[in-house]
């Protein structure tokens, strides 16, 4: 085939390539707003970035790097144009840089992923669903991966991969059926990831038009799946074609979009705050932390400290411990403000009480639920179960250390 052919006209073929060049720029730049308001949001309004977000912040740096490879495979090696109007540099060049391709696009789709399963994770409610978001976060993480090492190991040795003569000695896989496989499994993840919060959703005990918007919001992974059948069709005539060189490019295009959609998508949910002004001071009051209660017991969750979705459960049935005093080395004052603590000898509550070189507070009710309960409301405490306080004594080097219980 030649550039006398009117389908490979040089005008017609420039066109291709600088469609795919403004798809890349377009895209990329759609994906670096997105995750730019995504920081502003977090960093500025929420005043939190949690792992997700800088997981995203991972994803759109190899964006950065596909984009790049991508121009530089048509501006320095003629990608979009025949096999036969292209010299065995060029040649092998595309098939060189192609490779990283694969690796970096798989890449920043893995991210994409990982970033969107972390927000799960943080706001997971149930078993069931932290349970299925791991497991498909790490099966996610090993598909990539085994992408990476077959990519670069599909020919043994790695010089078969680009020897257009077919002399070199070695083996390939079938790398059609790989690429088939990976664009499949890609997909597959995506309704996976889709479908996962649905239980979620409708257990929610809000107004249905909440949960219509909270659909909608975790819908938007729709676009991408839809991007990623479009180019999977693509994928197919590339890999049947007799020029796969000058097929190439709508599979560019298609990835592009595929990636930054997901990018937007994945972020979209975060922005809330930055438009919404009551939503904005709703998600600064609770400075972006889920899983927390807030001052009516109820827990708040906020999607990507976006939406403040209150649930009246205790995450997991279980009881949280409180944080203990951050000014530990000094005595606190709970056995003084206690009716049931009896009278206890007066350095115990001026003095600086230390085990070693290491201070520690005297009474410790990190972990002890009973303990804080009873020192919340002392009128609950029950006269025949006394509570039992740690009692120190001074050693003959002025050590306060700990002597047996004694029941106040």
């Amino acid at each position: 085939m030649s550039l006398k052919d009117g389908k490979y006209a040089l005008e017609a073929v420039m066109i291709r390539q600088d469609s795919m060049i403004a798809v890349t720029i377009a895209m990329t730049l759609v994906g670096a707003i997105a995750v730019g308001f995504r920081v502003f949001t977090r960093a500025y309004i929420v005043g939190t970035m949690w792992a997700d977000d800088w997981v995203m912040i991972v994803a759109l740096f190899f964006a950065f790097g596909y984009a790049l490879q991508v121009i530089v495979l048509a501006k320095s090696f003629n990608l979009g144009f025949s096999g036969a109007d292209l010299s065995p540099d060029d040649m092998v060049g595309i098939i060189k840089i192609t490779a990283a391709v694969v690796v970096t696009y798989k890449l920043v789709l893995t991210l994409t992923k990982v970033s969107i399963l972390c927000f799960y994770l943080r706001i997971a409610v149930r078993p069931t669903f932290e349970k299925l978001s791991r497991w498909t976060l790490v099966l996610v993480i090993l598909f990539q991966i085994v992408l990476t090492f077959g990519t670069i190991g599909q020919c043994v040795p790695i010089e078969k991969m680009w020897d257009l003569s077919g002399t070199a000695k070695g083996q390939c896989i079938n790398v059609s059926v790989f690429y088939h496989f990976a664009s499949i499994f890609h997909i597959t993840t995506d309704f996976i990831i889709l479908l996962l919060p649905i239980n979620l959703i409708l257990s929610i005990p809000r107004p249905l038009k909440e949960k219509f918007g909270l659909f909608g919001i975790f819908g938007l992974g729709i676009i991408t799946i839809t991007a990623a059948i479009f180019r999977l069709q693509f994928l197919h005539r590339y890999t049947v074609s007799a020029d796969p060189f000058f097929e190439i490019v709508p599979i560019h295009i298609w990835s592009m979009v595929e990636v930054h959609i997901g990018i937007l998508c994945a972020s979209v949910p975060t922005l809330r705050p930055l438009f919404s002004r009551a939503q904005r001071k709703r998600t600064q009051a609770v400075n972006g932390v889920t899983g927390e209660k807030g001052p009516n017991g109820i827990t708040t969750l906020a999607t990507s400290g976006t939406i403040a979705i209150a649930i009246g459960a205790t995450i997991r049935g279980s009881y949280r411990p409180p944080v203990p005093p951050k000014s530990p080395g000094y005595v606190t004052s709970s056995a003084q403000t206690s009716p049931t603590a009896g009278t206890a000898p007066a350095t115990i509550y001026s003095a600086e009480v230390k085990f070693g070189d290491a201070p520690r507070p005297l009474f410790s009710t990190w972990g002890n639920k009973k303990q804080v309960d009873l020192e919340r409301n002392p009128s609950s405490a029950s006269r025949s179960q006394p509570r039992r306080l740690a009692l120190l004594k001074r050693d003959e080097n002025g050590i306060f250390r700990p002597e047996a219980a004694y029941a106040a």
